[in-house]
């Protein structure tokens, strides 16, 4: 019977995420291909943490869904093909909260509510939504900080071509200690980017 309500709980879970990632790609644009390179970064970052399997699992749903509250954003803002105005960025902002509360309401997804809440916030304090800084900020939250920036700076962009692979890492490096974690920014590409080279 546990091993039926276990069985039946993944397949829930399974679901669960299947719905919410199409109509997150319907949506926003957040393409398949961009979630499942973020989830095969985390695992390979999960195992150079030395995290629990289950921790890597979370982290890996974590990278499948860290924009679900883009889905509580009005189209108008989401699809501009314009620069935001500040009222505008405001209202983008909260897709952290909007994911938080949507994750937070479901038992599947309430593991990696905090890393969705978290996941703008930066090392030096300047993120939002709450400013959190350094080890405040949940350690899935910061290494998909860096995950996600390095894939939306190595593959193209509605408003831009990827960068090269040495661009991307100089900007991580360049940014490591005021956006991102330096000890996640340093292990994500030696043990990372340097293994797949």
């Amino acid at each position: 019977m546990y091993t039926s309500k276990l069985l039946e709980g993944k397949s829930v879970r399974s679901t669960i995420i299947t719905n919410f990632r199409a109509v997150m790609e319907e949506k926003t644009g957040e393409t398949r291909k961009h979630c499942e390179r973020l989830a095969q970064l985390a695992e390979e970052m999960g195992h150079h943490m030395q995290m629990k399997s289950y921790e890597i699992e979370d982290l890996k749903l974590l990278a499948l869904l860290h924009d679900i509250g883009k889905t509580g954003v009005p189209d108008s803002i989401l699809l501009k093909p314009d620069k935001l105005d500040d009222g505008e960025m405001e209202i983008i902002k909260r897709h952290c909260e909007i994911g938080f509360r949507i994750a937070s309401s479901m038992p599947e997804l309430v593991v990696i509510a905090d890393g969705i809440l978290s996941h703008h916030e930066r090392w030096d304090g300047k993120g939002y939504p709450n400013g959190l800084k350094g080890e405040e900020i949940p350690i899935m939250a910061r290494i998909l900080s860096v995950l996600d920036s390095y894939d939306a700076m190595t593959n193209d962009r509605p408003y831009r071509t990827a960068r090269k692979n040495e661009h991307a890492m100089m900007e991580l490096l360049e940014n490591a200690g005021k956006q991102f974690d330096p000890k996640i920014v340093n292990m994500f590409i030696d043990k990372v980017l340097y293994k797949n080279d």
